[in-house]
Formats: structure tokens, C-alpha cells, sequence
């Protein structure tokens, strides 16, 4: 056969003893691009064979003389070259391909304004996405696969989203077409749904969200993750980025409202806040007087001593914090309560001035209000009282009857008496106005209460005792009766004309004053010595009085007859 007048179809086959099986998915070692580029993943062993149809179905493996020829390895990475020289016109065929011995590289993604990366951590908003992309600059990428927490890999076809808040970790690879496969990555990813928190804080004078006018208001925000901006407006004024204390003092005196939120840096947004505050700007007013029990008589003027410079400050708003004063001259003093002036008997000048809540002060006076004292009465009136009736005096105690009369009387060399007030035992305090009597048995004790017309008082305690029992009478017969008759519906015992009759009486507290009796109406007698003398065929009514050293009496009747 003359092989000069035939096309010989020299065929060139690679053969390859490396495959890449990822997921149950072949991943040949050599790949064929859109342009026809061949490319062999480097370090592949290769056979060459030649046939002489375009299928290769008759192929035949050339050898090689020398050893390394069979199989051939590409090493190193970068485009190759196979040439076929016609030695009968000395023409060179190239066969060009690419050894590919590097892999892919991934990279991942999110969308900027709801997440953020620190090294290799990527923290996300609730609702954020990771997408996952490759990148090779030979044969090309071919599949992508990922791990969640250590899971299988599968493969990544779709952006991945989470479900929930929490950390989650990301394992992740790449394949190229000729199967170089990336080393693995990881990512570590932090869902937040959680917003800032924001607060604010004053900065100079504040009472109750009431403010001065050289204070500020200075915002601050936490996150967890962390806080990228925060924003703010004050009443219906554009929204502005905070960045330092807001200064209020340009604000006009009133109520006024600010309004702020935060962002972190994945995008939360905090739900807006408010405060209303009030600019106070007003100082205070102060008013000064003299205050106390002052009285007017006969011209003259009196106080109690108790007089007392007193001093008022009124604010707009935020309240007094402190009142300061000074007396003719001498240095301001805080005010704290009324100061008693009893020390000062002529005229007097005060200055005065008042700083509220939040720093604002008034102006004292330059010149002062001047007051005149009047002419001092520390002293109460002087209390007496009197009893007027029956009285006695028993181991050191005065006792009365229930109808002795008590007098109180009071007098003062000052202002004069004002009223008499007096108080018997736990009773409440009453007024008096007349001499008084005491019907209850037993030790009393009186407080009197004498005020002058400037109030100075004196108060006067004292005791006694109330007898208001009469003495208990006896008698006694000296024989008894024979026997006894009716008398108009009544016994009556009947004596002999030899009768007796005994009186006594007793008294447990004042002792007894006298007895006396009265025979059948006859004129009263004082009782010294037993009753005789009775005629017989009478009948006898006796009355029979006792009577203490009080004055407190008791009667009692006896009837009987004679025979």
C-alpha cells in the first residue's frame, strides 16, 4: 500500500486513571470549554493513541522509546504543547492544551445593608441571605457544596437562609471542571433580630425632665453586635445623625419634645423614643416679711418674740432649690426656716435672692427692705385660781364639795390676756368663761392654759379632791319592840315608855360636821346625848339630819309609838 496516496486520520485520545466523585457525581479530569480549549487537571497521567477515523474506534496507543513517555504527566500548571512533525515536508502540527492544578476559590455574599463582616465572621438581620460564589480562571468552576453546623454537604444551588436567632457555622468548597477540588472554608455566622437599645442623659442642670438653658441632652445606644448610627429630631425638625450632646439652649423657654432611634450594623432599627422636656429659663421671685403674734394697744406695738423673718420664693417651673439672705450687710446665709428676730429691736434691712431647681437665680436687692420691730413680750400671763365654798384640807389634799365653786384668773403686764382655756382630767380642752363646780367623787386634776394677745402662754396644773357623798346615818333603841301595829298602811313597833334611842353617823372622807333631829315637827336639836323621855299612848315621828364637814347632808324619818 503506498501510504503517500491515502489520508491517514491520526488521532490523538487521552486517556485518564483520576476521576473526582463528589455526591455520587463523576467530575472527569479533563474538560473541553464553549471554544473547544482542552483542559487536563495537572499531574493526570495521559495515553496517547492514533486511528484513522474521528471516532477512534480503531485506535492504537502509541508508544514511546523512552519510559516517561508512557504514560505522559503534566505537572506544572500552565498551557502545553504537543507537535507532530511531517518528516517528508518538514511541517509542524501543534495540539495545544492547558494543565489546570489549581482550584476554584468561593467567596460568599450579603446584602450590605443588613449585615456585616469582621474577619471571618459575618453578622446578619433576621431575613438575610449568604449567597455562595466561585471563581476559577482556567477550566472553570462546576459545583459549589456547603455545610450548616456540620450537616452533609450538599450542594449550593440556591441563596441560604436562616430560620432563627443564634450562631450558625458555614462549611463550605468548590470543584473546577477538571476536578480540583478548594480546601474547605468556614464561615461563622451571627443571625441578630434584636434592635439597639437607646437611652439619654442629661448634661448640666435637670429637675424632673425640666432643664436650664445652658443644658445638654447626650444619646447613647447598646447592641449586642453593635451600633452603627443613631438618629434624632427635635419637635418637627428634620431628622439629623447624631454624633455629639445636642445643645437645647437655643430652644425658647416651654415645653419641647426630642425623638430618637438606632441602628445596628445589620440593619435593626430601633421602634422610636421620646422625651419631653421643659427649657426653663425664669428666675425665681422672692418676697421677704415679718411674720409673728403682733398686737396693737394704746398705740404700742407688741410681739411675742417670736416674730421671724420669713422668706418666699415662687418659680415658674422647676421650684425653689435654695433662698440666701443678709441682715444689714452682713454676708448671705442660706435661708432654711423662718429666723427669729427677738434679738433685734430696731430697724432692719434684708437682701435676699433665690436659685431654682435647675440654676437659675434671681437678683438679690442692692438695696434691701427695711422693717421696724416691735417691742418684745416673751413673757405669759400669770394665773391664779380660786374655791370659793366649802374646802379642807386632808393629809396635803384639798378636798371640795360638789358644789364649791372654781375660779381661774389670769393677768398680763404686756399685751394683755387674750383667753383662758382649761382642761378637768382626759376631758377636751374648753374655754373659760365662769367659775365652774365638779359633781364627780374622787381626786381631780385641772390644766389651765392663760394666752396673752401676742400668744406667749402659761399653762398652771393643779389638783383636789371632790367629796360630794353625805354621811351615812344610824340609830339604835334601846330595848325592842313588844310587838307592832299598823298605821295607816305601815308597821310601827311599839316601845315602853322607858325608851332609849341612839344616834350616830359616819363619814369616810371629810368626817362629820353634826347630827340633829326633830321630834313630831318640833324645833331641831343638836344630838349630844341619847333621846329619853318618851310618854307613852304617843306616837313619835323623828327626823333625823347628818351633815359632813363638806356641807353634804343626809335625812332619814323613824315612827314608832309608845305604850
Amino acid at each position: 500500500m503506498n501510504l503517500l496516496k491515502h489520508t491517514i486520520l491520526i488521532l490523538i485520545i487521552l486517556q485518564f486513571g483520576l476521576l473526582v466523585k463528589l455526591n455520587a457525581q463523576k467530575v472527569e479530569p479533563v474538560y473541553t470549554d464553549s471554544t473547544g480549549k482542552l483542559f487536563i487537571n495537572s499531574g493526570t497521567p495521559v495515553h496517547i493513541y492514533i486511528s484513522t477515523n474521528a471516532k477512534g474506534t480503531n485506535a492504537v496507543q502509541l508508544q514511546s522509546e523512552q519510559p516517561e513517555g508512557n504514560p505522559l504527566k503534566w505537572g506544572n500548571h500552565g498551557p502545553k504543547l504537543l507537535s507532530y512533525v511531517n518528516l517528508y515536508t518538514g511541517k509542524q502540527i501543534r495540539f495545544d492544551l492547558f494543565a489546570d492544578g489549581l482550584p476554584p476559590k468561593t467567596s460568599t455574599a450579603f446584602e450590605p445593608n443588613k449585615g456585616y463582616q469582621k474577619e471571618n465572621t459575618i453578622y446578619l438581620s433576621e431575613g438575610a441571605l449568604i449567597e455562595l460564589s466561585a471563581h476559577d480562571s482556567n477550566s472553570g468552576t462546576q459545583s459549589i457544596f456547603f455545610s450548616v453546623n456540620g450537616s452533609n454537604f450538599s450542594r449550593y444551588e440556591n441563596p441560604i437562609a436562616f430560620d432563627s436567632d443564634g450562631k450558625f457555622v458555614i462549611q463550605f468548597y468548590s470543584v473546577d471542571n477538571v476536578g480540583n477540588q478548594e480546601d474547605e472554608g468556614e464561615r461563622i455566622i451571627i443571625i441578630d433580630s434584636t434592635p439597639p437599645t437607646s437611652a439619654h442623659q442629661f448634661g448640666g442642670p435637670v429637675f424632673d425632665n425640666i432643664v436650664a438653658k445652658g443644658t445638654t441632652i447626650a444619646l447613647s445606644a447598646t447592641d449586642e453586635i453593635g451600633v452603627k448610627s443613631t438618629h434624632f429630631k427635635l419637635n418637627d425638625g428634620p431628622q439629623t445623625p447624631y454624633t455629639k450632646p445636642i445643645a437645647i439652649g437655643q430652644l425658647p423657654e416651654g415645653e419641647h419634645t426630642i425623638y430618637w432611634f438606632s441602628i445596628d450594623l445589620v440593619g435593626n432599627t430601633e421602634e422610636p423614643r421620646s422625651l419631653t422636656f421643659f427649657v426653663d429659663k425664669t428666675p425665681p421671685l422672692v418676697f421677704e416679711e415679718i411674720v409673728g403674734n403682733n398686737y396693737m394697744i394704746a398705740g404700742k406695738e407688741f410681739s411675742s418674740g417670736r416674730s421671724q423673718l420669713r422668706i418666699v420664693g415662687v418659680d415658674n417651673k422647676a421650684g425653689i432649690k435654695d433662698i440666701f439672705y443678709s441682715i444689714n450687710g452682713k454676708e448671705f446665709v442660706r435661708y432654711e426656716k423662718p429666723i427669729y428676730l427677738s434679738d433685734i429691736s430696731s430697724a432692719i434691712t434684708i437682701r435676699s435672692y433665690a436659685i431654682d431647681n435647675v440654676g437659675n437665680r434671681s437678683e438679690g436687692g442692692t438695696s434691701g427692705q427695711q422693717f421696724a420691730m416691735p417691742e418684745v413680750d416673751i413673757t405669759g400671763p400669770s394665773v391664779v385660781y380660786s374655791f370659793d365654798g366649802k374646802r379642807i384640807v386632808l393629809r396635803d389634799t384639798l378636798w371640795i364639795s360638789s358644789t364649791t365653786q372654781i375660779g381661774i384668773l389670769a393677768s398680763d403686764k404686756g399685751s394683755g390676756v387674750n383667753r383662758i382655756e382649761f382642761k378637768l382630767n382626759d376631758q377636751p380642752t374648753i374655754p373659760f368663761s365662769e367659775k365652774f363646780s365638779v359633781n364627780t367623787n374622787g381626786y381631780q386634776r385641772v390644766s389651765v392654759t392663760a394666752f396673752d394677745n401676742v400668744d406667749n402662754l402659761n399653762i398652771v396644773n393643779f389638783g383636789f379632791g371632790v367629796d360630794g357623798d353625805a354621811p351615812e346615818v344610824f340609830y339604835h333603841f334601846s330595848q325592842k319592840p313588844h310587838r307592832t301595829e299598823t298605821l295607816n298602811d305601815q308597821t310601827v313597833p311599839v316601845f315602853s315608855q322607858v325608851l332609849t334611842m341612839f344616834l350616830a353617823a359616819t363619814d369616810n372622807i371629810a368626817g362629820l360636821e353634826s347630827i340633829s333631829y326633830s321630834i313630831n315637827g318640833a324645833k331641831e336639836r343638836t344630838y349630844t346625848e341619847p333621846i329619853s323621855g318618851f310618854k307613852p299612848g304617843n306616837i313619835y315621828h323623828l327626823s333625823i339630819k347628818a351633815i359632813d364637814k363638806l356641807g353634804n347632808q343626809s335625812n332619814i324619818s323613824v315612827q314608832f309609838k309608845v305604850e
